[in-house]
């Protein structure tokens, strides 16, 4: 990072790798990939199957979006007023909640494992497995892009405010978190909309399930999102 010091840099200028336009465009270029490559599968293949990734990849898209929000209402009053915090905030909380959606892309592999024998044909897989490999890729890829593209935002909120130390602190909490919402989702099968829906539930169906597997599951997940973060990090700041 260029800086470790609080407040030595203006929060306005945390937002900016959001809300440019190039960082739009690849997100809506590789997620337009993705619905073009799920059509050519259905031309393909002769079937309309995982059209359920279309909905895992707008609910990944909702993080970004908060993220996003968050950066315009910061530099509109450059970081100053109770207003703009309570901003953040809220909208912070809404991109934790939502934050699980874009790995949880990752964990639709699952599908390609539990589907395996529509793939073989005279004891040997045919190609379509190769496409769909590719196509799960690409839907995963653009989770963890959203991912990392939104976190990024935060983190340097929390390291302009806080420190550097700090500011990977959050980042090893939230990626935590984010695992314990993946596990939460796939196994569990919560949808983040219940937090409004049915919050009660939720939260005794959270406590209920802080067992060992849970915790492993949460910890392999929160550990994947932490190392493709830092990665993608170093890759895009590593020479700044």
């Amino acid at each position: 990072m260029r800086s470790s010091k609080r407040g030595s840099e203006n929060p306005s200028r945390a937002v900016s790798p959001l809300v440019r336009t190039n960082a739009a465009l690849l997100l809506a270029a590789t997620s337009a990939a993705c619905v073009a490559l799920l059509a050519f599968r259905r031309e393909l293949a002769g079937e309309a199957r995982y059209l359920f990734m279309l909905w895992n990849l707008f609910l990944a898209w909702l993080p970004y979006a908060a993220a996003v929000a968050a950066g315009l209402a910061v530099r509109a009053s450059s970081g100053r007023g109770a207003l703009s915090g309570a901003a953040v905030l809220g909208l912070g909380a809404l991109w934790l909640l939502f934050l699980p959606n874009c790995m949880y892309l990752v964990t639709d592999f699952i599908h390609l494992i539990a589907g395996r024998n529509r793939y073989v044909s005279d004891g040997a897989f045919g190609y379509l497995v190769w496409f769909d490999l590719v196509l799960f890729f690409l839907f995963a890829w653009a989770g963890i892009l959203l991912g990392y593209l939104s976190t990024f935002r935060f983190h340097r909120l929390a390291a302009l405010r806080f420190g550097t130390v700090a500011g990977w602190a959050f980042v090893a909490v939230v990626s935590g978190l984010n695992g314990y919402g993946v596990f939460l989702g796939r196994i569990v099968r919560l949808n983040s909309w219940d937090a409004w829906m049915r919050p009660a539930a939720l939260i005794e169906d959270a406590l209920h399930n802080l067992h060992v597997r849970g915790i492993a599951f949460s910890l392999l997940f929160g550990a994947l999102t932490f190392a493709t973060y830092a990665t993608l990090y170093h890759l895009q700041e590593g020479k700044r």
